[in-house]
């Protein structure tokens, strides 16, 4: 018994000590877990503005020599067109310079803003038109390559009359925006 009663203790002071142990060990406090951050959604951006096309100086004497040749008026059109833009973008420019000079935000100018959708109107009449030109330009040219075709003539004669269509439109708001200066 004296054996059964040593092991007995021997366990005891085994678990004591072991218990001890467990209790010496310093826990961290337990803290409610931190919440996980919030991510913001951001907006997604908006889809970049479609990129007017860039045409080579080749390409261009191709359409002027074209639209001299087929319908002088839509050329005229595309040169005053062009003659304004580039004047207007200068008397643009020397009024923004203006209203910095004098402390005040261009951005906020109405007159300003206006002016500036306006000048961004006559260049989308003006890339509209050189479209419109370039389409008749390809019928033309399939055309060409196929004279025994009559849709081809009639898709010539389509586009043609759309871009006197076109350019016409663009000559009277280029008129209307010339009368309110």
């Amino acid at each position: 018994m004296k054996k059964c009663k040593k092991t007995v203790w021997v366990a005891i002071a085994g678990l004591c000590l072991a218990g001890c142990q467990t209790q010496t060990k310093v826990q961290p406090p337990v803290s409610a877990p931190e919440p996980a951050p919030v991510e913001e959604k951001k907006p997604e951006p908006p889809p970049p503005a479609p990129v007017p096309k860039k045409r080579t100086q080749e390409q261009i004497q191709l359409l002027q020599d074209f639209a001299i040749k087929e319908s002088p008026k839509i050329w005229q059109t595309i040169q005053s067109m062009r003659a304004e833009m580039t004047t207007s973008g200068a008397k643009l420019k020397q009024l923004r310079a203006d209203l910095l000079e004098f402390n005040r935000n261009p951005d906020a100018d109405e007159d300003y803003k206006a002016l500036v959708a306006g000048l961004k109107e006559l260049r989308s009449a003006y890339d509209a038109i050189f479209d419109k030109l370039e389409d008749a330009y390809i019928a033309a040219k399939k055309y060409e390559a196929s004279p025994s075709r009559k849709d081809y003539q009639e898709t010539m004669k389509r586009a043609l009359e759309d871009g006197i269509q076109s350019a016409a439109m663009a000559t009277e708001r280029y008129k209307a925006m010339t009368n309110q200066k």
